[in-house]
């Protein structure tokens, strides 16, 4: 019998790194959900961390590098949820539903400030938002080819063309237009954006 899909995105505790670094990563994370990365010091992560410059830089060269192992270590965690859900064994209109909410829990626990200083980043901030965009539209890729493969999508569908409307449904997410219409509700945004780019203007079918 099919087990249930693991939809839920962990979140980091850092508890496996050193002490005060992992002091570092939640103190940084803490501030910067609440003013933003930009807005956010070395000196400020190092007073609400209780910790000394040379202990900061004893870990990291400076605060990108903090942010960098802060969202990487999360993205691993979200991979695997969605290598979960990919390789489930269970119809396909159950793994879209899946990774709705697997959207939606990711998304739950950042905050629009946040969210917002990581669009408007520096060049650092972007690259590293491009590789991972990168790494998401390969995993995306993979899963439309499979479900061709299996006779779930339609093979009328060129899979570049499914890309492309992938790509340009995630970059139109951060556009500053729609921030205004959604304000600080992620959750609603990615719900949008994946129902659309699963099922259409119709909408999620109705619950069986």
């Amino acid at each position: 019998m099919p087990k249930r899909i693991l939809t839920d995105v962990k979140l980091p505790d850092f508890k496996d790194r050193p002490k005060k670094q992992g002091d570092i990563l939640r103190t940084a994370e803490d501030l910067f959900m609440q003013f933003g990365y930009n807005r956010v010091t070395v000196e400020e992560i190092c007073r609400e961390a209780n910790v000394s410059k040379v202990t900061f830089y004893k870990y990291y060269p400076n605060k990108f590098a903090v942010l960098e192992d802060y969202l990487g270590t999360r993205l691993e965690l979200g991979w695997k949820t969605f290598d979960s859900i990919r390789l489930a064994d269970a119809p396909l209109r159950e793994k879209l539903h899946a990774m709705i909410l697997m959207k939606e829990s990711a998304v739950s626990h950042m905050t629009a400030v946040f969210y917002q200083s990581l669009v408007e980043g520096g060049e650092d901030v972007r690259g590293m938002l491009d590789k991972w965009t990168n790494m998401s539209m390969t995993a995306m890729r993979q899963f439309f080819i499979d479900g061709q493969a299996k006779g779930e999508i339609s093979q009328d569908y060129n899979i570049d063309f499914l890309m492309h409307v992938f790509g340009v449904i995630v970059a139109d997410t951060q556009a500053e237009s729609l921030s205004h219409v959604y304000g600080d509700d992620l959750v609603r945004l990615s719900r949008d954006y994946m129902n659309f780019l699963f099922y259409g203007i119709t909408g999620p079918p109705e619950e069986e």
